[in-house]
């Protein structure tokens, strides 16, 4: 039987490190949440501070839940992680409108490519320390989503089909046990997962 990603040492540091930093981003958007409440008594009606204050006071809640929710389900990546072994598909990544940060196209099969994004984070993994930019490590279903992984398993993030641009998706055969034991399917079905 093959192993599993997160018997890979380097990519259960790097999951360490994803955990790490989403709890990081929470403390400071808390942190920074209570220093605005805090010092928004400071501030007099004629200050010219108050709408900085007040877009920063309508931001942070939000903030503060993105990255909760984002750290709530970052265990569904170490769940897959722990499912599925890395292979390594050639990849590339096209541009999408003005941006190209986070979208791959990764070739699963000759002739036959897949859309997938990062999330909930858009994240460029083409520059994330990675020697080999046309190969991109993924452990999951391409069908489904998984955890993708410049060449080396060392930056894991979750990753998911994109919709086509012409907002028709084809249909998707059925899902297998392991995807169902990864939390990717349920009932023979993929799940569509935003996180």
């Amino acid at each position: 039987m093959a192993k599993t990603a997160f018997d890979h040492p380097p990519t259960v540091a790097g999951y360490r490190r994803l955990v790490r930093r989403r709890q990081l981003w929470l403390a400071g958007f808390v942190v920074a949440s209570v220093a605005l409440v805090l010092g928004g008594e400071e501030l007099s009606v004629t200050d010219r501070a108050i709408p900085l204050f007040a877009t920063m006071l309508l931001t942070a809640p939000v903030l503060v839940l993105i990255t909760t929710l984002a750290l709530i389900y970052t265990p569904r990546t170490a769940r897959i992680l722990r499912t599925y072994p890395w292979r390594a598909y050639p990849c590339r990544y096209p541009a999408r409108g003005q941006r190209r940060d986070f979208v791959m196209a990764v070739t699963v099969a000759p002739g036959r490519e897949v859309m997938l994004h990062t999330t909930p984070y858009r994240c460029n993994l083409e520059h994330k320390r990675n020697a080999q930019p046309d190969t991109i490590w993924f452990a999951g279903d391409p069908e489904g989503g998984g955890v993708a992984s410049p060449v080396g398993g060392h930056y894991p993030v979750r990753a998911v089909r994109t919709a086509p641009r012409d907002g028709q998706r084809p249909p998707l055969p059925p899902a297998d046990a392991l995807a169902e034991n990864a939390g990717l399917a349920r009932d023979g079905r993929y799940l569509r997962y935003w996180f």
